[in-house]
This record gives C-alpha cells, sequence and structure tokens, in this order.
C-alpha cells in the first residue's frame, strides 16, 4: 500500500513539474521546431495541404537540414529527386503558376 501511495506520490509530481517549467512544450519545440513556418504555412495552405504533414515530411526526410543529400541524391528539406523537382517545376509553369 505504501509503495502504490509512494508512486502516485511521484507521478503527482512529475506532472506538477512538467506543467511548471513548461517542459511539453519545450520538447516538441525541440524535436519539431516550426523552422520554415513562413514557407509552409504558405504554401501548405496555397496547395490545400495539412500544415503539420508538411513538418512531418521535412522532419522525417531531412529532419530540418536544408542541405541534407540522401544516399540516393534526393535533396533538400524534402528530399526531392532532380529530375522530380524539374517535372513539378514545369507543371506548375504550365498552370500559369511560377515554380
Amino acid at each position: 500500500m505504501k509503495r502504490k501511495i509512494l508512486i502516485i506520490g511521484i507521478i503527482i509530481i512529475c506532472i506538477v513539474l512538467i506543467q511548471y517549467f513548461d517542459i511539453y512544450t519545450k520538447a516538441l519545440k525541440r524535436y519539431y521546431p516550426d523552422k520554415y513556418a513562413e514557407y509552409v504555412d504558405k504554401y501548405s495552405e496555397e496547395c490545400n495541404i495539412d500544415r503539420n504533414w508538411v513538418f512531418a515530411l521535412i522532419k522525417a526526410e531531412s529532419n530540418f537540414k536544408p542541405n541534407s543529400v540522401s544516399t540516393s541524391g534526393a535533396t533538400g528539406l524534402m528530399q526531392i529527386m532532380g529530375d522530380t523537382a524539374n517535372e513539378i517545376a514545369k507543371e506548375i509553369r504550365n498552370r500559369g503558376g511560377r515554380p
């Protein structure tokens, strides 16, 4: 019984400390930064894509390192191959947008 009360007490203290020092928010910002938010917000809205999905993709592909290059040659935040980037740019131009 005393062990159970001790464990509950420790859990309560941990929750209070997490809340007091805002550890959850700090951890989120560290591991999931909102770098490039200006661009992500603009283009995710323009393309009707959830901004969180874009941030998750960037995190998974490059971990927010803009000069990342994969072993297969994909580059950038979202790890896009050069030929793919050229095709997308051409498609955007054909629709009257800007690449």
